[in-house]
């Protein structure tokens, strides 16, 4: 239903990516973006996880960054990870208040799915279930970051791989707590290790968020940027629209309340 103008999902020099701060913004006005949040990562062994005062730090910066301008709203998030297949995460409530946009993923801290990956594939399915079910019970998380990246793990589990009864009990209840669903520009790299060529996996995929957009989830559309792709939302765009996602269902990224 038109051009998505939002990118919810990006990094910078606080955490792996490779533009400043300041050159991201400047990045996000010249793409005209209506929207950008900068979601740097928040995990054990990071800077800002581990630092109140770089925490501060970055916080003030966007701040300072996005005053004086009306060209792109700038959002503060942070992405975390989830830590267990309970959905425990690794941020507390105190310091997600202090973010106006808060991802969580599954990576390589997540125990049970992408750390000490199960060897039986139902199993290892069952635990990201398990694990996503437990992230909609975290109030201040707002968008699950780019789900279902199991493809580059042994096993491998592939969108279509899921079992349907496990897919739609998650979409309910990601609709019942308004938790976002992450469509990323970069997904493939999570698949690089399948040998399932893209196209498969984009037409996997689109079936994936045809299931949950049928339940009444909400979505967002993101580059991942950590390499110059700020703004890059080509394979989300393409994803939304063959899923026949109505607007009504994709983000307001000018109404996200401001902190």
């Amino acid at each position: 239903e038109g051009w998505i103008n939002h990118d919810l999902h990006s990094h910078t020099t606080w955490s792996d990516g490779a533009h400043s701060l300041p050159l991201h913004v400047l990045e996000a006005r010249a793409y005209e973006l209506d929207a950008m949040a900068v979601t740097d990562h928040y995990v054990p062994g990071s800077k800002l996880h581990d630092s109140e005062e770089q925490l501060d730090a970055y916080l003030e910066q966007i701040e300072r960054e996005r005053a004086g301008q009306d060209d792109c709203r700038i959002i503060k998030g942070v992405e975390a990870t989830v830590l267990d297949a309970t959905g425990r995460i690794s941020i507390d409530a105190r310091h997600a208040e202090r973010l106006e946009w808060v991802l969580c993923d599954l990576s390589g801290h997540s125990e049970g799915t992408l750390r000490h990956t199960p060897a039986d594939k139902q199993a290892y399915m069952e635990n990201v279930i398990r694990t996503y079910l437990g992230l909609c019970d975290v109030d201040y998380l707002d968008a699950i970051a780019h789900p279902f990246n199991t493809g580059n793990t042994t096993p491998a589990a592939a969108p279509a791989d899921y079992p349907e009864r496990l897919l739609r009990e998650l979409a309910a209840k990601m609709a019942e707590k308004r938790k976002v669903f992450d469509i990323i520009n970069s997904m493939i790299f999570w698949f690089q290790k399948t040998g399932v060529p893209p196209r498969e996996i984009t037409a996997q995929y689109v079936e994936m968020v045809k299931l949950f957009a049928a339940a009444g989830v909400m979505f967002q559309v993101s580059s991942d940027d950590h390499r110059t792709g700020l703004g890059n939302t080509r394979w989300p765009q393409l994803v939304i629209t063959r899923a026949g996602v109505p607007s009504a269902q994709i983000v307001d990224a000018l109404a996200i309340p401001r902190k």
